[in-house]
């Protein structure tokens, strides 16, 4: 056989409407997975962060948001895609669901508290909802 023969067959043209990978949350795109020591962030750095993720708050040691949907569906999809980004990351994920709302906690078991994983798979959880869906905040227009 020929090298020619493995060369990987020319990519077809996205559809109209679609979106490539490059709009999605870094974990998402596929890379080598690299060990990070996790050090606990101190009470200062906490409330530093806390100041820059809107709508997340502190309960005990774990970052705290809910998400309110306006389906279920919708819900369901944001769930599924940030159990993606953390398994993509190696990192536990608290959460759960009822019907229109998902509520999600980050800590990091391995240290007792809220590490900089924590607060990037925040980040990331805010991205994902923003490029999914619009979280509806219950006011009807």
């Amino acid at each position: 056989m020929s090298v020619s023969s493995f060369r990987s067959p020319q990519k077809p043209l996205r559809q109209r409407g679609t979106r490539s990978l490059s709009c999605l949350p870094s974990p998402l795109k596929r890379r080598e997975a690299q060990p990070c020591p996790l050090r606990r962030l101190g009470e200062d750095e906490i409330e530093e962060v806390l100041s820059h993720l809107q709508g997340w708050s502190r309960q005990g040691n774990k970052l705290h948001r809910e998400y309110h949907f306006s389906s279920f569906e919708k819900a369901l999809g944001f769930l599924s895609g940030l159990a993606l980004i953390a398994q993509a990351a190696g990192h536990p994920l608290e959460e759960s669901e009822v019907y229109d709302c998902v509520i999600v906690d980050l800590t990091s078991p391995e240290v007792g508290g809220i590490t900089a994983l924590d607060v990037a798979l925040a980040y990331q959880a805010d991205a994902l909802a923003t490029i999914l869906y619009v979280p509806f905040d219950g006011k009807h227009s």
